[in-house]
């Protein structure tokens, strides 16, 4: 989740007795998600891996393994590279990882060590979430944006220069629950508390969209279309922020043309969403004094994932709503 909360954990002889949230952390202000709260738990388990467990090829698919020593592990992994090395060379070897970000500079060390130039973070991880909306917003500004929950200030809510978004878009997301990509649940109900409104676009009435002013029950993998079905009425109706457009935009004259064919009747028809519903939408983004755009994995986990990017991020360009 990259959020690095502040968690007290409370020991009384060498064992973990309970977990609260760190109420002095700025961050999470005491808060904390189901899984830092599971962490005891966790622990505990009776199914935790401690040590190194062996199982025989002609036994997989079974539950047959037994348990090494890390010498005996260690000895294994030696021998079994040395053996792949020997016969098609160093460069038949790939370093990979999944999502945990604690040891991404440890890869490429062991890479490099091993005379090997291939290293990743695998199809299943990186590529498959995050990636796609990093590449999207990269390729239009640069660099990736997130949402202004007041997290870059001191005081948090009650710093003056910060006003809470009238309209938060959560897309393909479902903050409360998974906590992804930088942002903790809470600060989209603190966020609410202060009078954010939510726009929710997802199939499944989560939480949040149940707490939506407007709910989206979009088909999956049409995001697209809504995003620029949405830039198309703001367009026709001349809501965007001209003054933001003028100054930090290239191409409005292009883009325009290009999003007339979206119209909402095209993207009610592709994503099964009302029409009148996408023009509403679509007004109140517009209208809106402020909006941000909550995203998530879901985006990514499609074949359109990059280009559902680069509709949201201009949708959010187009409305002035980066700084």
């Amino acid at each position: 989740c990259h959020d690095n909360c502040g968690v007290l954990m409370y020991v009384r002889d060498g064992v973990l007795e309970k977990i609260e949230g760190d109420p002095e952390n700025p961050y999470n202000q005491g808060r904390l998600c189901p899984r830092c709260l599971a962490f005891k738990e966790m622990l505990y388990h009776e199914d935790r891996l401690k040590y190194p467990m062996k199982r025989a090829k002609e036994d997989r698919g079974k539950n047959a393994f037994e348990r090494i020593t890390w010498d005996e592990a260690y000895d294994i992994i030696e021998r079994e590279m040395k053996a792949v090395i020997e016969k098609f060379g160093n460069e038949a070897i790939w370093v990979t990882q999944g999502t945990g970000r604690d040891i991404n500079g440890y890869g490429p060390l062991m890479a490099q060590y091993l005379g090997t130039p291939n290293y990743g973070t695998g199809f299943l991880s990186g590529q498959a979430c995050y990636a796609p909306r990093i590449f999207s917003t990269a390729l239009k500004a640069g660099g990736l944006f997130v949402c202004d929950y007041a997290q870059f200030f001191p005081d948090r809510y009650d710093d003056p220069r910060w006003e809470a978004p009238e309209y938060i878009l959560v897309w393909g997301n479902n903050p409360v629950v998974a906590n992804s990509d930088g942002t903790l649940g809470h600060w989209i109900v603190e966020s609410m508390k202060r009078g954010s409104k939510l726009m929710v676009m997802d199939p499944k009435l989560t939480w949040v969209a149940g707490k939506a002013d407007v709910w989206f029950q979009v088909r999956p993998g049409t995001d697209a279309a809504l995003a620029l079905a949405l830039c198309n009425v703001i367009i026709e109706e001349g809501l965007e922020d001209k003054e933001f457009v003028s100054c930090w935009c290239y191409g409005f004259d292009e883009f325009a043309e290009h999003v007339k064919k979206y119209t909402p009747a095209f993207a009610a028809e592709t994503c099964g969403v009302p029409e009148d519903l996408i023009v509403e939408a679509a007004r109140k983004i517009g209208r809106a004094k402020s909006c941000c755009l909550q995203w998530g994995v879901a985006m990514d986990h499609t074949s359109e994932g990059f280009i559902t990017g680069m509709a949201c991020f201009d949708l959010m360009a187009l409305t002035g709503n980066f700084e």
